[in-house]
């Protein structure tokens, strides 16, 4: 290879490292912040070992790319709490050559010693570490970046029959586990996201995530969250000495546990377990996308050791994606509400793990044009970590002689304007600000909970509404007078007035909610609460840099740049004058609250059980509205707990160290004497009247 051709052949490899860590950057941001994966754990494993070997490529000609990064899902509004022990992530891999080669860098290591294996089922949740002193359930963590992670603990505290005091357990010790949402939870939510207009969750996983993540312990308790609990972190006393005594303890202590596992004394009659465990998890209770292989002897784990990202002593084996054949019958198109184009195959019918498919994506263009898929094929299929179906390639063994290339549309399926394609994007996109899919998609999101939470502004009445011309963007909700809701078929008076009542409601909303709403490219709910805890109005936000913007955790230079060019579009600018001018707060303070907002100045609060009167994100909005701060652990340093029905054991922690305790009454009492009004909690204050 002369100087030259070495040259070219390491700048294309650091120009592919790069992309690709920005696709992969983007792809951990969707799957770890935001719970909203664009593909499948497959193609994102291939991603991953693309990079991987880029990066061999490049450190054979000295170039150290340090790649050891690995997912982080810590989010703003929680806590923060170290694991007493790294919580990591395992090595994986789809090939029994690679399991092999594991096994044998394990002997190596071990120079002859013997070992066994335990095989456990993979389960496709959200990872959680509780932390238990003296018996008590103090702390319940997500991973977060592996050594600090978000405190979730009331959260963790409605599943159902979860232990909360442990007998003859160690002083200090963390258990884990996964959290999941079963199936029949899962389809119902899905279900009235379509009635709602609302895009659905693409797989448990992301479901399971973003109830964890949830402010309002009200609504969690609705998704009925479920547990397996597998493993130890740290323990103050080192009374195991294997996994299988781990996995057998469990249950004693009350834990819900794996349906099964099995110990093996080598990696052949693993291989045999995991061919097993393939058979016996469609009648598991929650989704298995592969096994879990860790040496049972405990004392061997210390010695094998860990890398920065992952243990030596551990690997998932996960499964392939089942493929499937069937005719693509057609190509149909959706306009989101970005204006994106998304082709979808219809399909013949087929079976895969149970499901009838009907539909698959098809991602873009480019992906239409690469794998050459034609109407009328007859094409491979995939279902990877019950995410939405993919047609991978085409049976061209089977393709009709008379077929012709696919031709992606010019023009918008829904106002037949051009399509356009932004530089650097693979996706094309429809730019005609009155696109009527288009403008449908962006209300029904803007009134979602998601976003401004208007209630009763179902899709429905969005479109009736558009055809109607009573609405040509997303101000134009708060323009909707009584008598253009009673145009709507079927809509009766009570409606019209409740729909009013909550439009009206959600002029005070927190600004992260219309960051969200608003549909700048890329952001979703849990960055736009990023960007509400940097700027204090929408104001600051339209005139951050994007230096400024890049510095924010989670952000990065791309995004930055689409936040700042969102910004300074004169249609952008437009609608949010009309937005504040219409009666928005597009800052971080009511501006007309009244009375003395900083009643709770510094004070810290911690909320237990089950409120009457307010949800527990309505309590935090008005501690935080007048100066205090909410805290979901008790300590020394918390000032005061306000206590609802079936109070956890936050209340004798409290009255152990002798903390003010406010029944929900007490914190309003306190607000009505220092004569507060908070305009948006207006209607819930008009029900007490001052006590003296």
């Amino acid at each position: 290879m002369n100087s030259k051709t070495s040259k070219d052949f390491i700048a294309k490899n650091i120009r592919q490292f790069k992309q690709l860590r920005a696709d992969i950057d983007m792809h951990d941001r969707l799957y770890y912040r935001e719970n909203n994966p664009q593909i499948s754990d497959f193609e994102y494993d291939c991603l991953k070992a693309e990079l991987l070997r880029i990066q061999g490529v490049l450190k054979n000609v000295g170039i150290d790319t340090n790649e050891d990064k690995i997912g982080n899902d810590l989010s703003n509004g929680f806590s923060k709490v170290q694991h007493l022990s790294p919580m990591q992530s395992l090595a994986n891999t789809y090939s029994y050559d690679e399991l092999l080669a594991f096994d044998n860098r394990v002997s190596k290591q071990l120079n002859g010693r013997k070992y066994t294996y335990v095989v456990e089922p993979k389960i496709d949740g959200v990872a959680v570490n509780l932390i238990y002193k003296n018996g008590h359930l103090e702390h319940a963590l997500t991973r977060g970046d592996g050594t600090t992670g978000d405190e979730v603990l009331q959260n963790i505290l409605t599943i159902e029959n979860l232990p909360t005091e442990l007998q003859n357990c160690p002083e200090i010790i963390e258990i884990r586990g996964e959290v999941f949402i079963d199936e029949e939870t899962f389809d119902s939510e899905n279900e009235y996201r379509n009635a709602n207009g609302m895009e659905e969750y693409a797989n448990p996983r992301n479901l399971a995530a973003g109830t964890i993540k949830s402010l309002d312990v009200e609504d969690v308790k609705k998704r009925h969250l479920r547990a397996i609990f597998y493993a130890i972190g740290y323990s103050s006393n080192t009374q195991f000495s294997t996994q299988q005594s781990v996995l057998e303890q469990l249950p004693k202590w009350g834990f819900h546990s794996q349906e099964k596992f099995w110990h093996v004394k080598d990696i052949d009659e693993a291989w045999q377990s995991i061919a097993q465990l393939d058979i016996a998890r469609k009648n598991f209770k929650y989704w298995t996308d592969g096994a879990v292989l860790k040496i049972n002897e405990l004392d061997l784990h210390k010695e094998l050791g860990t890398t920065a990202k992952a243990p030596h002593w551990a690997i998932a084996y996960k499964f392939a994606p089942t493929r499937v054949s069937t005719m693509l019958k057609d190509i149909i198109f959706q306009v989101g509400r970005t204006g994106v184009i998304t082709p979808i195959a219809v399909l013949d019918p087929i079976e895969i793990d149970g499901s009838v498919i009907t539909r698959a994506t098809l991602h873009n263009a480019d992906d239409i044009a690469r794998k050459d898929i034609r109407i009328g094929d007859y094409v491979f299929l995939e279902k990877a970590g019950e995410i939405i179906p993919a047609i991978v390639s085409v049976d061209l063994d089977r393709r009709n002689k008379n077929s012709k290339p696919f031709s992606f549309p010019t023009k918008c399926p829904s106002c037949n304007q051009p399509l356009e394609r932004i530089a650097d994007e693979v996706a094309w996109r429809c730019l005609n600000p009155n696109c009527p899919e288009q403008l449908k998609c962006k209300i029904t999101y803007f009134v979602s909970k998601d976003a401004l939470n208007i209630d009763g502004l179902g899709e429905t009445v969005i479109q009736n509404l558009i055809a109607q011309k009573k609405v040509h963007n997303v101000a134009d909700i708060y323009r909707l007078t009584f008598r253009d809701l009673l145009s709507i078929p079927k809509l009766g008076q009570k409606s019209a007035l409740k729909i009013l009542d909550n439009i009206d409601k959600s002029k005070n909303c927190h600004i992260w909610r219309i960051i969200n709403g608003l549909g700048i490219l890329g952001i979703g709910e849990q960055t736009a609460k990023d960007l509400a805890q940097q700027f204090s109005s929408i104001q600051d936000l339209s005139h951050a840099t994007t230096d400024q913007l890049a510095n924010i955790s989670g952000i990065g230079q791309k995004l930055a740049e689409s936040i700042v060019k969102f910004f300074q579009s004169p249609a952008e600018q437009s609608l949010i004058k009309q937005l504040e001018d219409l009666g928005l707060r597009l800052n971080s303070q009511p501006v007309d609250c009244q009375g003395d907002t900083k009643i709770f100045d510094n004070k810290i609060f911690v909320l237990t059980g089950t409120l009457d009167h307010f949800t527990r994100a309505q309590i935090k909005e008005i501690i935080e509205i007048l100066g205090g701060n909410v805290s979901e652990t008790i300590s020394k340093k918390v000032d005061i707990l306000i206590v609802g029905s079936n109070p956890g054991s936050k209340l004798s922690q409290a009255e152990k160290l002798k903390i003010t305790i406010w029944s929900e009454s007490d914190l309003i009492q306190n607000c009505l004497h220092s004569g507060v009004k908070i305009p948006q909690l207006g209607s819930y204050f008009s029900n007490f009247e001052i006590k003296h």
